[in-house]
């Protein structure tokens, strides 16, 4: 080969990596105080695409990734959706929530505010002759005094196919991509 044919595929492959490596599109509430913020839950993430239990499995991840941060004491995942029955008087909850049922939820499960999160999309999509992993997720956090959004983002990713090379590549797996933008997701939040 060449060398101005490799210069042109090693410059092509360059781009299409500057070109995939988008962060999460995300909002702060200007007049937020985060550091008030000492103990939250999450709300089971809903999903939108076909397979019902991505927003659990989504929300699993999203539980792991913001322990990790160090962001604030999260309620235990069973103890918090206890006291999501108990604040809806024994019905399941539903991903509806009026400020007085935030507010009742708040202090049922001690605390302060609670993430809520939708998986758009979630799955294996075909491209071309392979199937590559994706995930759509947006996620709020919201204060359960006053049912005020604080903070908000979202990210879309799609893995790649083929194998990676020398650590070049894309994440092929779901478990990957889930981790990879739950992970972005935490790190958006203004930690300081």
């Amino acid at each position: 080969m060449r060398k101005t044919t490799v210069a042109r595929i090693l410059a092509g492959a360059v781009l299409l990596l500057v070109a995939g490596c988008g962060g999460p599109s995300r909002f702060l509430d200007p007049e937020a105080d985060l550091p008030f913020y000492e103990r939250v839950g999450i709300v089971p993430f809903s999903t939108l695409g076909q397979d019902r239990a991505a927003g659990y499995r989504v929300t699993d991840v999203f539980f792991s990734e913001l322990l990790r941060s160090g962001f604030a004491e999260v309620a235990e995942p069973g103890q918090f959706y206890a006291a999501m029955l108990r604040s809806r008087g024994g019905s399941p909850p539903e991903n509806v929530w009026s400020t007085e049922d935030l507010h009742k939820l708040g202090e049922e499960a001690r605390v302060q505010a609670v993430f809520m999160g939708t998986v758009r999309e979630y799955g294996m999509v075909q491209r071309g002759r392979e199937s590559v992993p994706t995930l759509s997720l947006e996620v709020r956090l919201v204060d359960t005094a006053s049912g005020r959004l604080v903070w908000s983002a979202s990210r879309d990713a799609v893995g790649g196919s083929g194998i990676p090379i020398l650590g070049w590549g894309k994440d092929r797996t779901m478990g990957s991509i889930t981790t990879e933008v739950c992970r972005e997701l935490v790190q958006a939040l203004p930690l300081e």
